[in-house]
């Protein structure tokens, strides 16, 4: 079964991603609370509180939060000049795990393997969690993920929320929509 296609939430989006045979059996040390804060700085960063436009304080935020954007984007910007960042591939992730295409050098089924996704790009630091692939179909290399923490498995689970809600507003939306009767 395919964990980034089951029953679960998915979304599906091109990001730096690595996979490297992994060193042990049991989830290293310190990765749980370094992937929850990871998911929370991506959070803090995705955060868009509403506020009336028309208002003068709504418009004086709007203003701000726009320069705090710039100054992200900047930030992540030199970020990835001083990092050298996995290519970046299409990804279906979910709570339960991910898939990404197949390619020659794909590891095996029942191997186990260090994910390391870089899910934002101003995020200081990637996630990383040890998966098992558990097959190769339609194209597809297929991971599950091992079992987290329940705090870190909501966290997962919130960002993928968050994600696929994001990319169906995307597709419904009116310029995307305009896009797309052109092309047709």
């Amino acid at each position: 079964m395919n964990p980034a296609r089951s029953e679960c939430l998915s979304y599906e989006d091109r990001l730096p991603v690595a996979l490297r045979p992994a060193a042990t059996n049991g989830i290293p040390g310190g990765w749980q609370e370094q992937n929850l804060r990871v998911l929370a700085a991506i959070a803090t960063l995705d955060e868009r509180p509403r506020l009336d436009p028309d208002s003068g304080t709504g418009a004086e935020f709007e203003r701000l939060h726009r320069k705090f954007d710039v100054m992200i984007e900047l930030l992540g910007a030199l970020l990835r000049t001083q990092s050298s960042l996995p290519q970046p591939q299409m990804v279906r992730l979910s709570s339960e795990g991910l898939s990404l295409p197949l390619s020659e050098a794909a590891p095996s089924p029942g191997s186990l393997q260090e994910v390391e996704l870089h899910l934002h790009a101003c995020a200081p630091s990637p996630w990383r969690w040890l998966a098992e692939v558990s097959s190769h179909e339609a194209g597809e290399l297929q991971l599950r993920f091992l079992p987290m923490s329940m705090a870190l498995a909501t966290a997962l689970e919130r960002h993928v929320f968050t994600r696929h809600r994001r990319s169906v507003a995307d597709a419904r939306s009116p310029a995307r929509l305009a896009l797309a009767g052109r092309t047709s």
